[in-house]
């Protein structure tokens, strides 16, 4: 989006910017929607909670990016069906719903970031939905340990509880503590208290169902 609209949606005080800590809800299940919100810097994470309360990860908003479960909820004028929490401290912009629906009607360029943002953000969740749907545990733990390690000269760690990682594979926290278990047993890992080090990244990206 052309960076002139937003300032002038903020000068005119159509838009508002805000920080937020990390770690804090941006919005829950059953919330109203009334805000098209644009991350600036940072990170948000969006997940489902099913009936059970399992929780599963359906995507991450980054810098640059809109949240497509928002734009969903503000083009069809619904509630929030999962929830949304920060990962890291972010800078949002946020546009009331009034000035999103006056957006989209006289401004071009405004229009185009919303619904090539909605289309890219669709397309990235129907891939995730498909990776559930045909990947084993195993090819997505690995591939999670692998994405969510840090690469450091000698060693590849991550610090994700067993609750975290099966937030972000779709599965149950026992799950994966007996898979970590079968990988440590396998030398591809090792559990220590607070992280998970990574032995044999290249048998573990063999593993995974990421490229």
């Amino acid at each position: 989006m052309n960076s002139s609209i937003i300032d002038e949606l903020v000068s005119l005080d159509l838009a508002v910017t805000q920080k937020i800590s990390a770690g804090q809800p941006l919005f829950s299940l059953g919330d109203s929607c009334d805000h098209y919100v644009i991350v600036q810097e940072g990170t948000v994470r969006v997940e489902l909670l099913a009936e059970s309360g399992q929780q599963l990860l359906l995507y991450r908003i980054e810098a640059g990016q809109s949240c497509v479960m928002t734009t969903s909820c503000l083009l069809g004028a619904s509630d929030y069906f999962a929830q949304a929490f920060t990962e890291t401290e972010v800078n949002l912009l946020m546009i009331p719903q009034s000035v999103f629906q006056l957006q989209l009607t006289q401004s071009e360029s405004f229009r185009d970031f919303v619904f090539n943002g909605f289309a890219e953000r669709l397309a990235s969740l129907l891939g995730r939905t498909a990776e559930l749907a045909t990947s084993t545990v195993d090819q997505r733990l690995a591939g999670a340990l692998i994405t969510n390690a840090a690469s450091g000269e000698s060693e590849y760690t991550l610090e994700l509880t067993h609750s975290q990682l099966a937030i972000e594979i779709g599965s149950a926290r026992e799950v994966v503590s007996r898979r970590l278990a079968a990988f440590e047993k396998k030398a591809l890992i090792e559990r220590h208290r607070g992280h998970i080090k990574l032995l044999d990244v290249e048998k573990l990206s063999l593993m995974s169902s990421y490229p």
